[in-house]
């Protein structure tokens, strides 16, 4: 049976019960940023806001159960009909992520729109959350569409899921059959780079620096990298894949911040843009992470011309527009990977464009700031 030959009445208990998840998800975000709020002297608005949060939380998880587990939304066309969404713990395990994913881009957005700043206590867990799903569900990376050559007949299309050097199935990536200590150098050093740029040392109040949560997070999660390499196979390459699209991610928006700030004399993006994009690279990839950063530039770019025509509003948070393209990307990953899969085959001009597009930035912000000083 095909995911459009389901209904919701198929799966009452399922469809209810993620309902239920949502709204609880709803009042935990709305009690989360309050007590944020409150700690920065800020309050929320209207008595009625937790309600409302949660209703908009059901809303949105049983619709994203409807289009990833009853519909199969993600899974590439001619392949629904090889899916049976609750029989196959990938699915639900993907979809899980994903939920847990636009709970941390709901804080983001919250927080960033109101007080111009993306905490540590979300990006920091969230990425964490991100690897960790990795390491345990390797087949819930985004689904995509494997070409199996065949010597007796034309290729076969398989199902699989995207990892950062092609289809998971393809083998152990880059590295052969097995991991090797090269690809575990790259994971631990990926992860200390996160570890180093994106968490925050203690104060000096003399106490001992590996009792601090800080030195926690580093020690466990080089231990676990080391332990999925040691296992091998698929399980490595999806945490790899999450690493990986941590660096990618991370250090594009932080080569966009150092280029955009030289252009304008000042701080052009906050370090949270840096840490909450290496978050979604953690759950989504390099590849989509690519396709989130494109795709929050047009968003960004309409909503401060918008804001600027409007209210003469000049300072606004990228983080918004970062958190609203990365969800986009998820729901509507079919098409578009259908759409710009192509051009990530050839690895040389992937690299050009991504170069250019970060290289491109400073300009773009050297207008923007012509613009300003003109209005």
């Amino acid at each position: 049976m095909s995911g459009l030959q389901q209904s919701w009445a198929a799966e009452p208990a399922a469809g209810a019960a993620a309902v239920v998840v949502g709204g609880t998800l709803g009042l935990l975000l709305c009690r989360a940023v309050a007590e944020w709020f409150r700690a920065t002297d800020d309050d929320l608005p209207g008595p009625r806001t937790p309600m409302v949060i949660a209703i908009i939380g059901a809303i949105a998880v049983g619709m994203l159960w409807w289009w990833e587990i009853v519909y199969s939304g993600l899974v590439p066309a001619g392949l629904r009909a090889d899916v049976m969404p609750l029989a196959q713990g990938e699915s639900t395990a993907r979809y899980l992520g994903h939920v847990v994913l636009f709970w941390f881009l709901a804080a983001a957005t919250w927080i960033d729109l109101r007080q111009r700043v993306i905490p540590d206590w979300i990006t920091v867990p969230g990425a964490l959350v991100g690897l960790a799903h990795a390491w345990a569900w390797p087949r819930a990376l985004l689904p995509v569409a494997l070409e199996v050559p065949r010597s007796f007949a034309t290729p076969s299309i398989q199902a699989d899921v995207l990892a950062w050097y092609g289809g998971l199935g393809v083998g152990a990536g880059l590295w052969g059959a097995a991991p090797q200590v090269a690809g575990l150098a790259l994971a631990a050093l990926i992860f200390f780079v996160w570890w180093l740029v994106c968490t925050e040392a203690p104060p000096a109040n003399g106490s001992a620096p590996w009792l601090s949560p800080r030195f926690l997070i580093l020690v466990p999660g080089l231990a676990a990298i080391a332990g999925a390499w040691w296992i091998g196979t698929s399980r490595f390459d999806a945490l790899q894949t999450a690493l990986v699209g941590i660096g990618v991610s991370g250090g594009m928006v932080w080569a966009i911040r150092a280029g955009a700030s030289h252009a304008i004399g000042r701080e052009a993006m906050g370090l949270g843009d840096v840490t909450l994009m290496a978050m979604v690279g953690s759950w989504l990839g390099w590849q989509a992470c690519v396709l989130t950063l494109f795709m929050a530039a047009f968003i960004g770019l309409g909503h401060g011309l918008t804001q600027f025509v409007r209210h003469r509003e000049n300072e606004l948070p990228f983080g918004p527009s970062l958190c609203l393209a990365a969800a986009i990307i998820v729901v509507a990953w079919r098409p578009i990977w259908q759409a710009v899969s192509i051009h990530f085959e050839p690895p040389g001009q992937l690299i050009l464009v991504v170069v250019a597009a970060v290289v491109l930035t400073a300009p773009g912000m050297l207008i923007w700031r012509w613009v300003r000083g003109a209005a």
